[in-house]
């Protein structure tokens, strides 16, 4: 008679652990739990690292660049000290001031 403390184990190779976890994954995502899209770096364009970068595609200083971000009129994402920017995502931004 089993109890529902009781525990076993099962012996899985890693391709069918991989398999049950897509087969899991892929009925329990309905309509309203997909993952939100993520643009591909194409339709963001050029990847511009750091300020330097920024100010030398939008043809300024590198204070004026920080400013400009800190202002919050550009869009951008940090790791660390390290800013990232994308062209696309620039050109859109700037266009609006």
């Amino acid at each position: 008679m089993k109890t529902s403390d009781e525990k076993f184990v099962v012996h899985l190779t890693v391709e069918q652990l991989k398999e049950i976890i897509c087969e899991v994954l892929a009925t329990s995502f309905t309509a309203n739990t997909l993952p939100k899209y993520e643009s591909t770096a194409t339709e963001r364009g050029k990847k511009l690292i750091g300020l330097r970068e920024l100010s030398k595609y939008i043809g300024c200083g590198v204070n004026t660049a920080l400013k400009i971000k800190n202002e919050g009129k550009v869009p951008y994402s940090q790791i660390g000290n390290r800013f990232y920017f994308y062209s696309n995502e620039v050109d859109v931004a700037l266009r609006k001031f």
